[in-house]
């Protein structure tokens, strides 16, 4: 075994060292054009892609060179073990990957924390092993695609790497990305035999096997399908985001529309005989829209940044301070020179007393919590809390200083503040000017609309069909589209002026995915709703909304791929308890499963050798 792993490492040693060389050249390079360690979860995803696909030909070349028949006989006629044989092929590769990937990052991490004053924390560090984690499981993927009877294989290898990808803290995330990679390790392992054509035989490889190939194909096929409804309404001209003029009397009109168009729209279906006139004043008021435009907050140690920003430029001081998960306080640096310039806590400057949370720094002045908006103050360099909202209470929305007012929106009200006029300076907090409830859950609001009146305030709010992106995850939840406006008078009394339903713009088809195959669609959510990822608001999903026939839709579905693994199993040479198996297995997982059942059980008795 040992033999056989040394001997893979010197046939592929000359590239992988010099891939290392050129590798850390690019990372130097790129450092020097842009920050790589303060990279956002979507910039950084090219990168992680990259090293996904090097595994990925690395697996196919190194295991895939051994698929001609005397080849692959000479591999597997050694005087060791299958199972053996492919763990020396891994270790090998690990080697390989981690002098390809590993290595040159940590000696660039290395060189930026003991040569530089650049911010390195552990986070930084473990990222390395997640790279490096990951394309192990791309070289498993293709290891055990190129060991099986079909390439279509590869699809067991999307789940595991898929549902173990969440943007939260970078020492939780060791546990999905671990368990991602000993599940693929066993796959592969299993699939690693003489007989390439010949079924899976223990039980536990065959249903180990099975579930993540068919949550695979689940997510795979799905996300063609919608590509290609996509296309096929933008070409057809019926995609609701895509037109000219959008579908009239639903959520994208009234959010396209102007602000003040917005409150007129509202105002059209109120019984109240004072709405005409305020539909024809609200136009001369410049109304203004705010909305929950912060779905997420970041988390301690996150493996990546979010896109916004966790660092502030001091122009006066020539300084960049940018946040530290390890010590939770601000480090400042003047990038220019290199020269440190001390740390910035909840005091500000020299302040050691770390943050309770992450923050997230605005150009306008302030760091925001999810529940402690700070001003700055540049000259002094302190820092003053200026709103704490209540337990339980959390921002959407960044502060906005429209109308003469501090508008701020959070999960559970419309809060407007105004500056005390009496204030000895300029950082004392401001004052609570009147707040209102939001009318429904704040997953499903769109937006806010308000303006000033002579005699209070008209505020819109906006609710959505109930589809949420976040990321690259999608929550989806069946709601009907509507919108309320709402009088807040001179006495803060707060009055329903006009509530109407609005259509919604997208097909049932669009807002829902379950009904392709209800368990697997279940499974494929528990990981989004088990993990911390710092949201805003909840956005748990319905596992089976309701719409009218696709309950009906999905059980077809299943019985279809009932019948076809029963006709396809027909013809083999499975027994009675395989086949049931399989019956049942697509029987409950639907169409996905029949594609495993392809993939990993011959139609016909198979062969005396796989060629």
């Amino acid at each position: 075994m040992k033999d056989l792993m040394l001997s893979e490492w010197r046939r592929f040693s000359r590239l992988a060292l010099i891939g290392a060389s050129l590798h850390l050249l690019a990372l130097l390079f790129l450092n020097r054009t842009t920050n790589l360690l303060a990279l956002s979860y979507f910039e950084a995803q090219p990168i992680w892609a990259l090293y996904c696909l090097l595994g990925l030909i690395l697996g196919v070349l190194q295991v895939g060179s051994y698929r001609k028949p005397s080849q692959w006989l000479w591999l597997l006629h050694r005087p060791l073990p299958p199972r053996q044989i492919f763990l020396a092929l891994a270790g090998s590769a690990g080697l390989l990957l981690a002098t390809l990937i590993a290595l040159p990052q940590l000696l660039f991490l290395l060189a930026l924390d003991l040569l530089s004053t650049q911010l390195v924390e552990s986070r930084h560090y473990l990222g390395s092993m997640h790279l490096l984690a990951y394309s192990a499981m791309a070289w498993l993927g293709g290891a055990y695609a190129c060991c099986s009877r079909r390439r279509l294989a590869l699809l067991a290898a999307v789940a595991p790497m898929a549902m173990s990808l969440h943007l939260i803290s970078a020492w939780w995330l060791l546990l999905p990305v671990g368990v991602a990679l000993a599940w693929l390790l066993w796959i592969a392992s299993s699939g690693f035999r003489a007989n390439r054509e010949a079924p899976i035989e223990r039980w536990w490889d065959l249903l180990l096997t099975a579930l993540p190939l068919q949550l695979g194909a689940f997510m795979v096929t799905f996300a063609i399908g919608q590509m290609l409804w996509l296309i096929v309404t933008i070409v057809a001209g019926t995609d609701p985001l895509n037109t000219d003029f959008p579908p009239e009397g639903g959520v994208i009109e009234v959010m396209r529309a102007e602000p003040a168009e917005e409150l007129v729209m509202g105002l059209t279906a109120s019984a109240d005989p004072r709405a005409s006139g305020w539909a024809s004043e609200v136009p001369l008021l410049e109304p203004v829209r705010i909305g929950p435009n912060l779905s997420r907050f970041p988390l301690r140690h996150q493996v990546a940044e979010l896109n916004m920003p966790t660092s502030w430029w001091d122009e006066e001081r020539q300084t960049v301070w940018r946040f530290s998960h390890d010590h939770m306080l601000f480090h400042g640096r003047d990038p220019q020179s290199g020269r440190e310039r001390g740390w910035w806590g909840v005091g500000g400057a020299g302040d050691r007393t770390p943050f309770a949370e992450v923050p997230f720094a605005s150009h306008q002045g302030y760091l925001l919590t999810p529940s402690v908006l700070y001003r700055i103050d540049p000259i002094e360099q302190r820092q003053y809390e200026w709103i704490r909202l209540g337990l339980g209470e959390r921002f959407v929305d960044a502060p906005d200083q429209q109308l003469d007012r501090w508008l701020v929106l959070t999960n559970q009200r419309l809060l407007v503040f105004h500056q005390r006029r009496e204030a000895a300076q300029r950082f004392e907090p401001p004052e609570l000017d009147w707040a209102m409830p939001l009318a429904d859950e704040v997953r499903l609001l769109e937006g806010v609309v308000v303006a000033r009146l002579m005699e209070g305030w008209l505020v819109s709010q906006l609710y959505g069909e109930g589809t949420r992106q976040v990321g690259f995850t999608r929550y989806s939840r069946i709601a009907q589209p509507w919108q309320q406006i709402s009088l807040i008078d001179a006495q803060d009394q707060i009055s329903v002026i006009a509530e109407r339903p609005l259509q919604a713009d997208f097909s049932a088809y669009s807002r829902v995915s379950w009904w392709y195959s209800p368990l697997l669609h279940a499974f494929s959510e528990w990981p989004d709703q088990a993990m911390e990822k710092g949201l805003s608001y909840p956005l748990n999903r319905e596992v089976w909304p309701e719409l009218k026939g696709f309950h009906l839709l999905a059980l077809s579905l299943m019985l279809l791929s009932t019948l076809l693994a029963w006709g396809y199993l027909r013809g083999s040479t499975a027994s009675r308890g395989r086949r049931g198996f399989w019956l049942l297995n697509c029987g409950l997982f639907g169409l996905p499963a029949l594609i495993s059942l392809i993939c990993l059980e011959p139609g016909r008795p198979a062969g005396p050798s796989a060629s």
